[in-house]
């Protein structure tokens, strides 16, 4: 928040991308409308258009930056000459800690359609395009079997974003972070050169 004169200001941007989420995660990404999202942000209908657009314009703002705040972690995991063992815990803590700290942001992501990724642009496939990047590293190092890189997203992927999901549908209690070594032991020996 912006302090002016002693007087605290609203964000309505920020606002309206935080109001942007939770409609989202409650109703459905396009099932929110501008009225309901300025409604939820406590702001008019015309204070939405001031900052943004349109709704599509307002999504597309709220997942960038869910994205490059979880991707600014992680793409800490490829400057460092961490062994794979110990980048694939860190990405895997990193994840859960994001999730259970920002539920909503988190669950925003996980729910984007896939027709919208040519609209979002190369931030729909970062985290993806990260993880091809640190597990090609670990192939050309000896630290994770040889397998076709797009299998190798999708294994992941799949064993790391299905804790959060079962989570958000009440078939595993929360937290996330509670199941990271598991998980972690699980992703670990799917990539192991030894197995």
């Amino acid at each position: 928040m912006m302090v002016e004169r002693g007087i605290l200001r609203k964000d309505t941007r920020l606002d309206l991308r935080d109001a942007a989420i939770r409609v989202g995660v409650r109703d459905g990404i396009h099932s929110g409308s501008i009225r309901m999202i300025a409604r939820e942000a406590g702001v008019s209908e015309g204070a939405v258009y001031k900052h943004f657009e349109s709704k599509d314009a307002l999504i597309r703002d709220a997942y960038t930056a869910i994205v490059e705040e979880m991707a600014r972690d992680k793409s800490v995991l490829l400057k460092v000459d961490l062994p794979f063992e110990y980048a694939v815990r860190a990405w895997v803590k990193l994840t859960y800690e994001y999730f259970d700290g920002n539920r909503d942001a988190f669950s925003y992501v996980l729910l984007m359609p896939h027709r919208m990724a040519e609209t979002l642009g190369k931030i729909y496939t970062v985290q993806g395009e990260m993880f091809l990047e640190f597990y090609l590293q670990a192939q050309e190092k000896g630290e994770a079997k040889l397998m076709e890189p797009g299998l190798a997203l999708a294994l992941f992927t799949g064993c790391v974003l299905n804790i959060p999901r079962l989570i958000n549908d009440g078939g595993l209690e929360g937290p996330a972070l509670r199941y990271a070594e598991e998980v972690a032991e699980v992703v670990l020996q799917i990539f192991s050169v030894t197995g």
